[in-house]
Order: C-alpha cells, then sequence, then structure tokens
C-alpha cells in the first residue's frame, strides 16, 4: 500500500516538475495528511517531499543547461523559480558552481543529480577505465532531434531497428557513435547524430565513401546483454545511475557503442537479445 501511494506521489512530481507542485497538492490528490505522507516519502526516498521536488527541478535544468541553447532565465523560470537569483543560489548549493559556469564547462559532473523515480535503481552494470587509440570506420551517418519536454529519452525503436538490419546486411560487429548538441535554431531542441560504421571499407565489392575517427583517450567501458526493451534505458541509466556512484566526469567527445554480430543470433522467447559494449568519455 505505501509503495503504491509513493509511487503515485513520485509520478505527479514528474509530471508537474515545471508547474507549481508541492506537498499540499500532494495531500490533497493522496487524501493521507501531510505527516503521513512526509513519513511514508522519506522512509522510501530518504529525503523530503520538498527536498526531492528540489532536486529533481535543479537536475532537470542541469540537464537542459548543457544540452539545449535555452537562457538561464528561461531555464530558471520553466523550472518555477521565482527569479534567476533564487534560482542560481540554489543551483551552486547543489551542484557547487552557478548556472553558467556550469554550462560553459567542457566536462560534465554528474554526482548530485537526483533521476527520475523510475531509474534510480541499484542494477549493478561490469565496467572498467580503458584507453582506446584511435580508429577509422566506415559506414553512414544519421541525424534527429528530441525535444526537451522528451528528456530523459528512451532509445529510439528505429535505432535498434537501424542496428539490426546493419548487422545482418554488414554480416559483422558494428560501431555506433553518437552525439549530442543544443540545436542552432530552436532553442528547446536536442541535434542527435550517429554514425554506424565497421572496420572495413567495402562490402560486397562495393567501396563505402563515409568514413569516421573512434578518437583515442579514456573511457569507461560498460558490458550490456538484455532485451531491446532494456536497451532503451540502458544508457539513461548509465548516466544519471551509473556515473554519480562511481564518482566518474564525463569529458568531451561521443559515445561509443560496439554491437556484437551474436546480437542477431542470440535469441530469448522469440526475441533478439542485444549484446553490446558501451564508451562514455571520461576524465
Amino acid at each position: 500500500m505505501k509503495k503504491a501511494i509513493i509511487v503515485s506521489v513520485l509520478e505527479q512530481i514528474e509530471k508537474n516538475l515545471e508547474e507549481r507542485i508541492d506537498i499540499e497538492k500532494l495531500v490533497g490528490i493522496t487524501g493521507y495528511s501531510r505527516r503521513s505522507l512526509q513519513d511514508f516519502f522519506k522512509e522510501k526516498c530518504g529525503v523530503s517531499i520538498g527536498k526531492y521536488i528540489r532536486q529533481r527541478k535543479l537536475s532537470r535544468s542541469a540537464t537542459l543547461l548543457k544540452l539545449t541553447s535555452q537562457s538561464v532565465t528561461d531555464i530558471a523560470f520553466r523550472m518555477g523559480f521565482d527569479s534567476v537569483q533564487s534560482y542560481s543560489r540554489e543551483f551552486k548549493k547543489t551542484f557547487g558552481v552557478n548556472p553558467k559556469n556550469y554550462r560553459k564547462a567542457d566536462f560534465w559532473d554528474f554526482r548530485n543529480l537526483r533521476p527520475p523515480y523510475w531509474l534510480d535503481n541499484d542494477e549493478y552494470y561490469h565496467f572498467e577505465i580503458c584507453q582506446l587509440t584511435s580508429k577509422e570506420i566506415f559506414g553512414f551517418q544519421t541525424s534527429h532531434q528530441i525535444s526537451t519536454n522528451d528528456l530523459p529519452k528512451k532509445a529510439s525503436p528505429i535505432k535498434w531497428k537501424i542496428i539490426h538490419e546493419t548487422l545482418r546486411t554488414w554480416g559483422e560487429s558494428v560501431y555506433c557513435l553518437s552525439s549530442f548538441k543544443p540545436d542552432d535554431a530552436k532553442d528547446q531542441v536536442i541535434s542527435v547524430s550517429s554514425f554506424f560504421g565497421m572496420e572495413h571499407s567495402s562490402i560486397d565489392g562495393g567501396k563505402i565513401p563515409m568514413s569516421r575517427v573512434i578518437k583515442c583517450g579514456k573511457y569507461a567501458k560498460f558490458h550490456f546483454i538484455g532485451h531491446k526493451e532494456e536497451y532503451q534505458q540502458f544508457s539513461n541509466t548509465i548516466y544519471m545511475c551509473v556515473l554519480p556512484k562511481l564518482n566518474l566526469i564525463r569529458r568531451e567527445g561521443e559515445d561509443i557503442e560496439y554491437f556484437h554480430l551474436a546480437s542477431v543470433q542470440k535469441q530469448q522467447n522469440n526475441e533478439s537479445i542485444v549484446d553490446l559494449y558501451y564508451y562514455v568519455p571520461v576524465l
């Protein structure tokens, strides 16, 4: 019973993150007393409802700062703060720097981010720190946009379809290099670019005209194996849950996924099993 109540409260908070949401409104929705609801929530989440809401608002604003060109002023009011000054004070208390410097930094420190409730899990993924050498790969590029209203965004089913078909067509393992940046024309949109490639420069006798270089450097390497539905949440879990726990800081660069050919050969309950290594550039 308590669990169902807390899930309902967390859902309401997430749905109204950019609105005026507080404990009084949640008391009215659940029908529980202020004290009972506060006790249930703190037992489950470890913090008061007010602090949780503030953490989620600040965490969402941090994502908007790094991934969009929306102004600090617009972000402050979008997240329900009374002024830019009050927003900046709360932001600095949580992340140690003001919003402007957080945005300008050429790295992304995920510590102190509070993930949405449906991502906050204790699942463990094996990882290691490794050094990659430069490597040229050959293939093709795709691009699309994500609205900030859709954050955090699951990996698109279309992406897995492209990977699955490419694995079958090429008959060898596939790399996917992904980058995210603010859209030049729309301040509430994120531009996503993905390059799908392999190590050989030709297929069926035909030369592949486009190539990219995997940049050398330090990476956190994760291994994932599971169903495509689980894969769709994998990168969100890595960024919002795993990197903060490991105290790892993301540096500039592309995320690299290496999909094993076995992904189109392994089956479980008539579903393909996704098998890949995921590399995040870190300091």
